[in-house]
């Protein structure tokens, strides 16, 4: 190329040097270049250093959509929780954002607000963008097919916190029945007989998990279930506080409640102060789902744990095992969760480790 016909260099130089520029300047083929700085293909690493030095000089900066069409994907993860007010998905998502992000991608975050709509247009919105894989906390619903057609067209999709039965996909969720089992029987343990069970709506998966793991303690106690003393909203603050509310508020009320997530927890403190209900002493309160605010309220709040960081990081590893190309079979990841015994629940603080675990002495 004759001299003062090259782009501008360094401090002055233009933008919009061209691959062809490149290559004369590094004494290699225009197609060498692009496989060079696109890291495709058969080139040397002294080519490599060569060639980018060369763009580097020239301000060339490679085309981000030209990359993704080539590949058949962009270098972005989709994230797609129910809601990121909830800080149970906003844990989740930091924990999958440094798995991916240390991997050379980038997360991108929208939440699904728990509409099966708005859900089902993020999800073909997404692929339509070629994303490389995608993490789901699916909403209630019976249509899956926005996700089948993302494992038919081979994105990898990852499930968390609610599990969907037959779809072909890496699953990430937690022992929901038996860390709820461990949480009714601790208040049980505590000489309850009438536990509340308030919960988000029973077409989620996990909510169904906790609702069984209620009952299964109250079986093994030799109770029958009643369903006078079951309630369940949408999953929000909202939501939990009016289920509460129509649990407590009512002549006979039970003197425990089991909340099947944070929502429903604070739902649940928030409808005892309204009627002036003291906890543990008229109210005892186990939750499901530890969160900040339940060391500091007072009294503090007895939880079962969920390794919530955990589900997140869990979930980057097998998407970036399927992007890296493996294709064996779907997954499924089950984690254990603890009892966390605190204030609410009239006992003496202990963590129960495992799944399903009994509260066991303070360590």
């Amino acid at each position: 190329m004759p001299a003062g016909h090259h782009p501008e260099a360094r401090d002055g130089r233009r933008s919009s040097a061209t691959i062809r520029e490149v290559a004369v300047l590094a004494g290699v083929s225009p197609a060498t270049a692009a496989r060079a700085l696109n890291r495709y293909g058969s080139v040397s690493a002294a080519t490599i250093r060569k060639v980018s030095l060369a763009a580097d000089q020239l301000g060339y900066r490679t085309n981000p959509i030209a990359q993704a069409l080539r590949r058949g994907h962009a270098n972005y993860v989709g994230f797609l929780p129910g809601d990121l007010e909830n800080p149970f998905f906003a844990t989740v998502a930091r924990a999958l954002g440094d798995a991916v992000e240390e991997a050379g991608y980038t997360l991108t975050v929208s939440s699904s607000d728990e509409r099966l709509d708005r859900e089902q247009k993020i999800v073909d919105t997404l692929q339509a963008n070629l994303v490389s894989a995608l993490v789901v906390a699916p909403v209630p619903g019976h249509d899956r097919s926005h996700l089948t057609r993302l494992a038919a067209a081979g994105i990898p999709l990852v499930i968390v916190d609610r599990a969907i039965p037959g779809l072909a996909a890496d699953t990430v969720t937690v022992d929901n029945r038996g860390g709820a089992r461990a949480g009714v029987e601790h208040l049980l343990d505590r000489g309850h007989r009438r536990v509340g069970f308030v919960s988000d709506v029973l077409e989620i998966a996990s909510s169904q998990d906790r609702l069984q793991g209620y009952r299964d303690a109250l079986s093994a106690r030799g109770f029958v279930h009643d369903p006078d003393l079951q309630s369940v909203a949408q999953p929000s603050r909202d939501g939990g506080y009016r289920a509460a509310l129509a649990l407590l508020d009512r002549r006979d009320p039970p003197s425990a409640v089991f909340a099947a997530d944070n929502l429903m927890t604070l739902g649940v403190l928030r409808a005892a102060g309204e009627l002036g209900l003291r906890i543990p002493e008229e109210l005892s309160l186990v939750g499901f789902d530890d969160f900040d605010l339940a060391t500091a309220v007072r009294p503090t709040i007895t939880t079962v744990a969920q390794p919530v960081a955990e589900i997140g990081r869990r979930a980057g590893a097998l998407l970036l095992r399927r992007l890296e190309g493996w294709d064996g079979p779907a997954e499924h990841v089950n984690l254990p969760t603890r009892l966390i015994v605190r204030e609410s629940s009239g006992g003496e603080s202990a963590t129960s480790e495992g799944s399903g675990g009994r509260p066991g002495s303070a360590s």
